[in-house]
């Protein structure tokens, strides 16, 4: 793990391998420890860099208000520090809320997109009202308190136990104000339907099949907007589906990210895996 000042704070990433960069963003309560699977698998073809969000994992959370546009400001300055001026650029949940403002704000530092289980719909009122009864949750009684509440939605029926034990391990490692942060952040995010038209990289849509929170259905409207896109639906995975399926998960990005299909990415394509 290494360390980096950013915005302010001490902003924590993985980054392992050469080649093509990728940088990978941890879905919601988690960390960037998520990723592990993609490392071991993607590192000896790709550079892959999975930083901690702030306030997740060893990154600080700093005194100012924490936003989408925050986070995606972060990992601009992340990419400065390391001298990249492009990455393929991948989300996965709340992930995907911070790869949207990221184009909104970087859009010029994104060559590839991929966006899992996520969606492009703001929080409705119903919505952001929750997030704040949990935002209270855990400022109450701490991550185990969520992690209780969201494990049987962030994995699928059929899930190891011992995955279960390594997911609740990630969530109740972070600190009680990042995830209520974050939660805050979540609730005021912006409306990106009408941003996915006007994406113009190659993008990957990927979705496990049994995804309870964001289903399939989210991630095909993704894809019939984004021009350029290609949507994969994994087998058998729920709303983490780079671990419960890291290999489909793994071989759908190599695929994608190779230069062949980079280059040849179209509308339409993709399948269930």
């Amino acid at each position: 793990m290494k360390t980096v000042t950013v915005n302010g704070i001490e902003l924590a990433y993985r980054d392992e391998g050469t080649g093509e960069a990728l940088l990978l963003i941890h879905a919601f309560p988690l960390s960037g420890a998520m990723w592990e699977r993609q490392i071991e698998g993607l590192a000896p073809q790709y550079r892959v860099i999975a930083p901690d969000l702030r306030g997740f994992g060893a990154s600080g959370l700093g005194t100012s208000a924490v936003s989408m546009d925050q986070y995606a400001d972060d990992l601009a300055q992340l990419l400065d520090q390391l001298e990249l001026e492009q990455v393929a650029l991948g989300g996965l949940s709340m992930g995907g809320y911070v790869a949207f403002a990221f184009l909104r704000r970087h859009r010029e530092r994104v060559r590839l997109l991929i966006l899992a289980d996520t969606r492009a719909t703001a929080d409705t009122a119903e919505g952001q009202q929750g997030r704040e009864q949990n935002a209270r949750l855990v400022e109450q009684q701490g991550p185990g308190a969520i992690a209780d509440q969201m494990l049987p939605k962030l994995l699928s029926s059929g899930a190891a136990k011992s995955l279960q034990a390594e997911v609740r391990r990630l969530i109740e490692a972070n600190d009680r104000a990042g995830i209520a942060a974050a939660l805050r952040a979540m609730a005021a995010r912006p409306d990106s339907t009408a941003l996915l038209p006007t994406i113009s990289v190659p993008t990957l849509v990927l979705v496990g099949a049994e995804d309870a929170l964001m289903p399939p259905s989210d991630s095909q409207a993704m894809h019939q907007a984004i021009p350029n896109s290609q949507l994969v639906e994994l087998a058998s995975a729920g709303h983490l589906s780079n671990l419960e399926a890291p290999t489909a998960f793994n071989d759908a990005v190599d695929l994608f990210l190779s230069p062949r299909a980079a280059l040849g990415a179209g509308g339409g394509g993709g399948g269930v895996w």
